[in-house]
C-alpha cells in the first residue's frame, strides 16, 4: 500500500477517474472522434501502467530518487499530459469553439496541440530535476542540424502555415494543381489533400502549391459556386447557324438538365467553320464541380435530342458508301413503312376521326418526328404549345404541380398510341398539366400551320371535332360531378358551342 501511495499522488486518484469518465462520456457524445478518443485513453492507460511500474520498484526497494523511477515517473506523466491535451483539443476545438462560430483550421489546431505538448514536457522535465538550461541549449544545437536536413519537411511546414494565413483556397474548394483537379479535404503540415471526382484522393506537398501555379475553380465573388464548361457538337451546312442557335437554346430554356445552372442560362455558339460542317459549342455553368462528367453527358443528350426534333442532322466523318441495286427499292419500301405508321397513329386520335382518308394523308405529310430523352419535358403547365403529340414509343407521365411548383402529383401515364395537346392545337389553350418522358419518347407532332390546309380546304370539319372535344370533356366532367344525363347534355352543348366559336377565331374561319 506504501508503494501505491508513493506512485499515485492524491492528484492522480483525482485525475485518472476524471479523465476515464470524460472520454466515455465523449465517446457517446461525439462518435465521429472514437478514434482520437480511443488513443487519448491508451494514453492514459498508459500512465497508469507506468505508475503501477513505479509502485513496483518501489516496493523491491528502489529509491524515490533512482534514476529509473524518475524515469519512469516522468514517462507516465508525460503519457497523462498528452491523453489530457487530445481530450481538452477535442472539447475545445469540436464542442465549444463551434458553439460560439470560431473555427480553427486543422494546420492550426495541430499548432495549438504542438505548443501544448512542449509546455507540458517541459513542466514535467522540470518536475522530474532535469536541467533546462543545458537542455535547451543542446536542444538548438539539435535543431539547427535536423533544419539542414530536414530542409524539404521545414519547406512543406512553412508553405502550409502560408497557405493558411493567406487563404488563397480553403477546404470545401476546388482546385487544379497541374493534372490533378479536385476537391480540398485538408491542409495540414505537410500536404494538402484533394478528393477528385472519381473518388481518388491525391497529396500534394505544400512547398509544390507554394511555388506553382493553383486555379481555384468555380470561385465567383457574389455568387453560388460554379464552373463555365464548354461541349462541341458539329452541324451540316444544309441549315444556318439561326436554326442551329434556336433550336438548342430553346430546349435548354424549356428544361434544365441536372448540375446544370438556370441563371445564367446555357448559350449556344457557332465556334469555326470547317471544310466539312460548322462547328457549335454549347457553353453552361456547371453547379455541381464533382459532376462534370455527368452534366457534360446531359447537355450532349439535350443537343442531339433538339436538334433530331428540328430536323437538324449532327455531322459525321466523311467516310465511302456502297450504294447496291435495291437500295432504291429499299428507301421506297421504308418510306411507304413510315407513311403507314404515321396514318395508324393519326387513326389512333378521336378527334380525327371525322377526318378522310385523304386529309389523313395530308396531315401525315405534315408530322414531324420529336423524340425526347428521358426525364425532358413535352409540355410545360402553363405554356401556350400550338401542337399534338401522338406517342409512337415509351411513356410519359402527366403531372400536375403546386402553385409554387415545388410538389407535384402524377394523374395519369401515356403509352404509345396516345395523345396529348388536342386543345393546344385546336383552340391555342395554355396547357393544363406538365408531361415528362418516363422513358425514352418517340413522338409525333401535329403543328397549327400542319392543320391549317385541312380544315381551310373543309372548314365543317371545326364542327364535327368541336362536338367530339365537348363530348370528351363532359363526360369526364360528368363522371367527377356525379351530373344526371340531361344536366351533362346541357353541358356539352354548351361546351361545343364555345369550342366551336374558339376553334373558328383560332383558324379563321369564316
Amino acid at each position: 500500500m506504501d508503494s501505491l501511495a508513493f506512485a499515485f499522488t492524491p492528484a492522480t486518484r483525482i485525475f485518472f477517474p476524471l479523465a476515464f469518465v470524460l472520454i466515455a462520456a465523449l465517446t457517446v457524445r461525439v462518435p465521429a472522434k472514437r478514434r482520437s478518443l480511443g488513443a487519448a485513453g491508451l494514453l492514459v492507460l498508459g500512465s497508469v501502467a507506468g505508475l503501477l511500474l513505479t509502485a513496483v520498484l518501489h516496493h523491491l526497494g528502489a529509491l524515490p530518487g533512482s534514476r529509473a523511477v524518475k524515469a519512469l515517473q516522468a514517462a507516465a506523466y508525460l503519457s497523462a499530459s498528452a491523453g489530457a491535451i487530445n481530450t481538452l483539443a477535442l472539447i475545445a476545438f469540436d464542442l465549444i469553439l463551434p458553439r460560439v462560430r470560431v473555427v480553427f483550421s486543422a494546420l492550426a489546431q495541430d499548432l495549438v496541440l504542438a505548443v501544448a505538448y512542449a509546455l507540458a514536457a517541459l513542466a514535467v522535465l522540470s518536475n522530474a530535476g532535469a536541467n533546462l538550461s543545458g537542455l535547451l541549449a543542446t536542444s538548438a544545437m539539435v535543431t539547427a542540424v535536423m533544419a539542414f536536413s530536414l530542409q524539404d519537411t521545414l519547406g512543406n511546414i512553412i508553405g502550409g502555415m502560408v497557405l493558411q494565413f493567406e487563404q488563397s483556397f480553403s477546404p470545401g474548394d476546388w482546385i487544379r494543381f497541374g493534372g490533378d483537379e479536385g476537391l480540398v479535404k485538408e491542409i495540414r503540415w505537410r500536404q494538402t489533400t484533394l478528393e477528385t471526382s472519381i473518388g481518388e484522393t491525391v497529396v500534394i506537398p505544400n512547398s509544390a502549391l507554394i511555388k506553382g501555379t493553383v486555379t481555384v475553380l468555380g470561385a465567383r465573388a457574389g455568387d453560388s459556386r460554379q464552373q463555365w464548361r464548354e461541349v462541341t457538337f458539329h452541324v451540316y451546312y444544309d441549315r444556318t447557324p439561326h436554326d442551329v442557335i434556336a433550336a438548342v437554346e430553346k430546349a435548354f430554356r424549356k428544361d434544365t438538365p441536372p448540375f446544370v445552372a438556370a441563371i445564367p442560362p446555357p448559350i449556344c455558339v457557332l465556334q469555326e467553320l470547317t471544310g466539312a460542317a460548322a462547328v457549335y459549342m454549347v457553353r453552361y455553368f456547371l453547379t455541381d464541380l464533382a459532376s462534370c462528367t455527368i452534366a457534360d453527358s446531359s447537355v450532349r443528350i439535350r443537343v442531339y435530342y433538339a436538334l433530331a426534333r428540328a430536323g437538324i442532322k449532327l455531322s459525321v466523318p466523311t467516310r465511302s458508301v456502297v450504294v447496291s441495286q435495291g437500295s432504291e427499292q429499299a428507301q421506297e419500301q421504308s418510306r411507304r413503312t413510315e407513311s403507314q405508321r404515321r396514318l395508324e397513329a393519326l387513326r389512333g386520335v378521336e378527334m380525327f376521326s371525322c377526318l378522310t382518308d385523304d386529309e389523313l394523308s395530308i396531315l401525315a405529310q405534315k408530322l414531324n418526328t420529336s423524340p425526347f430523352a428521358c426525364g425532358e419535358l413535352l409540355t410545360k403547365q402553363g405554356d401556350h404549345a400550338e401542337w399534338l403529340f401522338i406517342l409512337s414509343k415509351g411513356l410519359a407521365e402527366i403531372r400536375l404541380y403546386s402553385e409554387d411548383g415545388s410538389s407535384y402529383q402524377t394523374i395519369a401515364t401515356l403509352q404509345a398510341g396516345q395523345f396529348l395537346g388536342e386543345m393546344g392545337l385546336m383552340t391555342g389553350e395554355p396547357r393544363t398539366a406538365t408531361v415528362v418522358a418516363a422513358t425514352e419518347v418517340g413522338c409525333y407532332r401535329l403543328d397549327r400551320e400542319g392543320f391549317q390546309e385541312v380544315i381551310s380546304r373543309r372548314p365543317e370539319i371545326a364542327e364535327a371535332i368541336s362536338a367530339i372535344l365537348a363530348k370528351r370533356r363532359g363526360e369526364l366532367e360528368a363522371a367527377r360531378s356525379g351530373l344526371s344525363e340531361e344536366a351533362k347534355r346541357r353541358k356539352i352543348e354548351i361546351a361545343q358551342s364555345d369550342l366551336l366559336s374558339r376553334i373558328r377565331s383560332f383558324f379563321s374561319l369564316e
